[in-house]
């Protein structure tokens, strides 16, 4: 059963980037009622950031993160996924204690080196990772790990197809939230998120 998406009308590069099925359980966390559970633990993980440095899940102990998944070739949203990001990130830019991981999509072209390309176009800073490693990695990390769609489609325009929705993941590595990044939700999932953020925030020693 696909999840509908509200898509900019007219376009039609919005079709690679969206939830698919693998979001429903995703579409039922994002309701209001359901805001700041501990829903899971993600599991460990190994990848490689922009500068060619390691990043370990191990990292992220003791800091609030905002993850997407996005790819640097794609046309239209994930440019907007990243503004968004973006400007989250420069709301936080004295707040040492929230960091963002971007997650390429298409981890066989985009090597580190067309990483620090793309970040350096969005304010990249030492609280900002963008990730790139083994396609299987990258693919059981969105799918099983974030529980966020990630797939090929054979023979279409666009070939890669993942969420749009960023994923808010606590001090002890629990994902507590996701947030719509594009189209017509996401100014207010924004909203939602940063208020989410300064709660969890309030709540760290």
């Amino acid at each position: 059963m696909r999840v509908p998406f509200l898509l900019l009308v007219g376009c039609v590069c919005f079709s690679a980037c969206k939830p698919r099925a693998g979001d429903a359980e995703v579409r039922a966390l994002a309701a209001p009622e359901e805001r700041l559970r501990k829903y899971w633990q993600l599991p460990e993980f190994a990848l490689q950031d922009h500068n060619s440095v390691a990043f370990a899940s191990s990292q992220m102990k003791g800091k609030l993160w905002i993850v997407d998944f996005f790819y640097s070739s794609c046309p239209g949203p994930c440019p907007m996924l990243s503004s968004r990001l973006s400007g989250i990130h420069k709301q936080f830019k004295d707040e040492p204690r929230v960091g963002f991981l971007s997650v390429s999509s298409d981890p066989e072209k985009d090597t580190p080196e067309v990483l620090a390309v793309y970040a350096k176009k969005f304010g990249v800073d030492n609280r900002w990772f963008f990730l790139t490693g083994p396609k299987q990695s990258v693919y059981r990390l969105a799918n099983e790990g974030f529980k966020l769609s990630l797939q090929e489609v054979v023979g279409a325009p666009e070939p890669i197809s993942h969420s749009t929705r960023l994923a808010l993941v606590d001090q002890d590595g629990w994902v507590r939230g996701f947030y719509e990044g594009v189209g017509d939700e996401s100014e207010k999932a924004t909203l939602r998120l940063m208020e989410d953020i300064r709660q969890l925030l309030n709540q760290l020693k």
